[in-house]
């Protein structure tokens, strides 16, 4: 039947259905314009049907039509929406280079063989709800700027959207891909993945503002390449190696730079929301920051892989610079008994601010940071784990369950050398044991200068043998503290206690006190300097 450059009225459409009894051989409605409703309910088209270059000035209406050959509709034009919902395509679908000016609708559509919707611009929304594609699914260069929607879809081949761009949101909740995902593709909105099912090794390239992997399984290796987006992986289920990289430039395509409006401007560095519910002994992060990453819930923490730098949330001013998490600053956010709002200020807030029954606490904070430090060091990446072990300590230090022995124990840990990594601690510490050791030594350490010990009497005849013993005084201190400050006493004990930082005893005479003191810094000072060194050694081990 060939109806090319035919005006359709509805009447004229309605008579012509009414001839065929819904059923349309070869059906040739190339450069047709149809100025009315074109309403193609329930035809059967037996052999190929062409609207290549129509142009459907109303609504256009292909429910449950069935198209036993190829549907060409390369070019068309709809002005308005355009409806194939329970659509059955036996052959290949072209949709190449068309315009939809409102919405399409292919809900629950059957594509048997490819499904090419190669640079097709949709004005309007889109919706593909479980739509069934056994072959491939092409939309490369597709342009959607309202929301798509592939809900329930399965793609039983590869789904191709490279090049494509997406103005708003596009969601693939429950879908399955039994082929690759190609991209790469531009979201200016909420890409969903939520408990789509993954089940070929696939690299996927993706601009997007927003990555929804909520409860999706992951059934094979893959590679995620991506920019902006803030990624929610809460409840995936990862049975392969899964990568997440951060690409520091805009996607190429057909040796052009994909546009990513309305993306530009933005960090284009992605992050992660939220890892609780995920087995993470798969995972492998590069370049994405973690700075307001929920890790409390996640599993195998320890065995999670950083390949590239991967950045952490800062603590506020004036507090030590480390890499904190999340939940520190949320549990440090919170008002709790007894804690000023100085100790507050500057940590950011969490979700379930603020109940500290649903925050975590430095019971599950001390966990995360010791998993993750194992993470680290297991990378060979030591200065970067020595973060996380402050963190830890710094949990355990500020935990009321722990016994008050280990806190105080752990409340000089960290004042004096910042639980061993802070070496500028550590050597101001020890600063201050010398100087505080020399100023007991000057005052009660040092006895009084003694005059030197002589012997007098007569020497008997040269036959006889004398024998002279010569007792040595205790040394004694005496006179007001005043007088006690002299340079000469500042030497002499700046000798001691040098000498006593690296375990060597002087030979200066020293008062009971004197002893005592010396003794204490034998034991005290060398610990400091070794708690320097060892800090120091943490910050250049490889």
């Amino acid at each position: 039947m060939d109806c090319r450059g035919v005006p359709f009225t509805r009447g004229l459409l309605e008579e012509l259905k009414t001839a065929v009894d819904n059923t349309f051989g070869e059906a040739l409605f190339g450069r047709a314009r149809f100025p009315e409703l074109a309403d193609f309910t329930s035809v059967t088209f037996t052999g190929e049907a062409f609207f290549w270059l129509a142009h459907f000035e109303e609504d256009a209406r292909f429910y449950e039509v069935t198209f036993n050959g190829d549907a060409v509709f390369e070019e068309a034009v709809f002005q308005l929406g355009a409806a194939f919902e329970h659509a059955d395509f036996q052959g290949t679908a072209w949709f190449q280079d068309t315009l939809f000016g409102s919405d399409a609708d292919f809900d629950h559509a059957k594509f048997a063989r490819d499904a090419l919707f190669s640079r097709a611009q949709l004005l309007g929304e889109a919706a593909f709800h479980a739509v069934t594609f056994t072959s491939d699914a092409v939309f490369v260069s597709a342009e959607v700027e309202g929301r798509a929607g592939f809900f329930e879809s399965a793609f039983g081949r590869d789904a191709i959207f490279a090049g494509a761009r997406f103005k708003d949101d596009v969601a693939f909740p429950d879908t399955t891909f039994n082929g690759p995902l190609v991209g790469p593709i531009v979201c200016g909105g909420q890409l969903d993945l939520t408990q789509a099912v993954l089940t070929c090794p696939i690299r996927i390239r993706i601009a997007a503002a927003h990555i929804l992997l909520q409860a999706a399984q992951i059934n094979t290796a893959l590679t995620l390449d991506v920019r902006y987006a803030d990624i929610n992986l809460l409840d995936a289920v990862l049975s392969q190696p899964v990568a997440i990289n951060f690409h520091p430039r805009p996607f190429p395509f057909n040796n052009d730079l994909i546009p990513e409006e309305p993306l530009t401007g933005q960090d284009p560095q992605p992050s992660i929301a939220t890892l609780a519910g995920v087995d993470v002994s798969f995972l492998a992060l590069s370049g994405v920051d973690l700075s307001d990453c929920l890790f409390t819930g996640a599993h195998h923490l320890d065995q999670l892989r950083f390949e590239g730098h991967v950045p952490f949330a800062d603590p506020p001013a004036p507090w030590t610079r480390r890499r904190t998490i999340a939940e520190e600053h949320h549990w440090r956010a919170l008002p709790l008994p007894g804690r000023r709002s100085a100790q507050t200020r500057g940590w950011e807030p969490g979700p379930a601010h603020p109940d500290p029954a649903a925050t975590p606490g430095p019971k599950d904070l001390a966990a995360t940071y010791r998993q993750l430090r194992k993470a680290l060091e297991d990378g060979k990446n030591e200065p970067g784990a020595a973060d996380f072990y402050f963190g830890e300590m710094e949990m355990r230090r500020l935990d009321r369950d722990t016994p008050f022995g280990e806190r105080l124990l752990l409340h000089a840990y960290w004042l004096v050398s910042g639980y061993g990594l802070r070496a500028s601690r550590a050597l101001a510490a020890l600063g201050v044991a010398i100087t505080l050791t020399m100023v007991l030594m000057v005052l009660w350490g040092l006895p009084d200068p003694t005059p030197k010990q002589t012997a007098t009497g007569t020497m008997p005849s040269p036959s006889n043998r004398i024998h002279l013993v010569l007792d040595k005084a205790d040394p004694t201190l005496s006179g007001p503290l005043s007088q006690r400050w002299t340079l000469k006493r500042a030497e002499k004990a700046g000798h001691v206690v040098l000498n006593s930082v690296v375990f060597r005893s002087s030979d200066q005479d020293l008062t009971t006190a004197g002893t005592w003191i010396e003794m204490f810094s034998r034991f005290s000072e060398p610990i400091l300097l070794g708690l320097a060194a060892l800090a120091a050694r943490g910050r250049i081990k490889r």
